[in-house]
């Protein structure tokens, strides 16, 4: 037989032995009980896959960048009376020098000379990309819960704002505290941290609440709270390293283009932990109805 004969036969063998094992693992993964741990992670895993997780986290990102980002640096500037003290507090967490830092500095000095536009600028992104963000986060929970809201109605548009509004509120206080802060022993901050998380905990749980109208408790939706602050605290934690890093190198081929793509990119972390987490709690959700069911009834068969 030629070389050629051989080839065609070797690709339909390869393709059947790689369709066997596709088809064995679908079978396996259909098999799992979802109220199994197992079960409850495939189940997890659809939800975020079903819910277009990875479109919408970049559309969480570009609404976050155009709206969050502008308004932190206004805030921080009017509440230190510095233009440049964003730009200062990175470079300084992150341990950045020569080039980075100056790039770092001349991206998140925007204000400087101009605080008044810059401030008018932030205001206005928020109450108009702002309701894409609360939207956004809104059709990411209501597939993960497989909800049917029907069309947007007209106090959507508020609870959108909202979303969004308070986050920046608390962004506002923070920045206050650090300022207030300044020079005070740290014991002083440390104590105000379960303060924070309660907070913290709070806002997302009533956000997505409040987004799905109410159509979930706050008990089922919790778990997704607590990954959401165990997501954010663990990207902290390593972002004065891969943050720097990603800084450093973006800078490095695409200079100050390069520090708003390093920081885009960064943000794209966190929404996507804000993703995961609201398709976690209603695959949580699922399981624990299921083995609650099954308690009552052994004969019950779960979905």
């Amino acid at each position: 037989m030629s070389q050629g004969g051989q080839r065609p036969g070797r690709l339909k063998t390869a393709t059947a032995k790689g369709t066997a094992v596709y088809d064995r693992g679908k079978g396996w993964v259909d098999a799992q009980d979802p109220a199994t741990r197992k079960g409850a992670t495939i189940g997890w895993y659809r939800r975020f896959r079903e819910s277009d997780g990875g479109l919408l986290g970049v559309l969480l990102t570009a609404y976050f960048f155009v709206t969050v980002v502008p308004a932190t640096v206004v805030m921080m500037s009017y509440v230190y009376s510095d233009a440049s003290v964003a730009g200062d507090r990175l470079v300084n967490r992150l341990d950045l020098t020569g080039e980075p830092a100056t790039l770092v500095h001349s991206v998140l000095a925007g204000t400087s000379g101009h605080k008044l536009g810059a401030t008018l600028f932030a205001v206005a992104n928020v109450f108009i990309f702002g309701l894409g963000f609360g939207r956004a986060l809104q059709i990411v929970h209501v597939r993960s819960w497989k909800i049917d809201l029907g069309k947007p109605q007209f106090f959507d548009q508020a609870r959108y704002l909202f979303t969004l509004l308070v986050l920046v509120g608390f962004l506002l206080l923070y920045i206050i505290q650090t300022r207030a802060l300044h020079g005070q022993p740290s014991w002083i901050g440390w104590l105000l941290v379960p303060v924070w998380l309660a907070a913290l905990v709070w806002y997302f749980v009533w956000m997505p609440r409040m987004l799905l109208h109410k159509r979930v408790t706050s008990r089922d939706i919790l778990p997704g709270a607590i990954l959401t602050l165990l997501g954010l605290a663990g990207l902290r934690l390593i972002s004065a390293l891969v943050f720097r890093n990603w800084l450093v190198w973006y800078s490095r081929y695409y200079g100050s283009l390069g520090v708003v793509m390093a920081i885009f990119f960064w943000i794209m972390l966190p929404a996507g932990v804000l993703v995961l987490a609201a398709a976690f709690s209603p695959a949580l959700a699922h399981r624990r109805d299921l083995r609650e069911a099954r308690r009552r009834d052994p004969a019950a068969m779960g979905a």
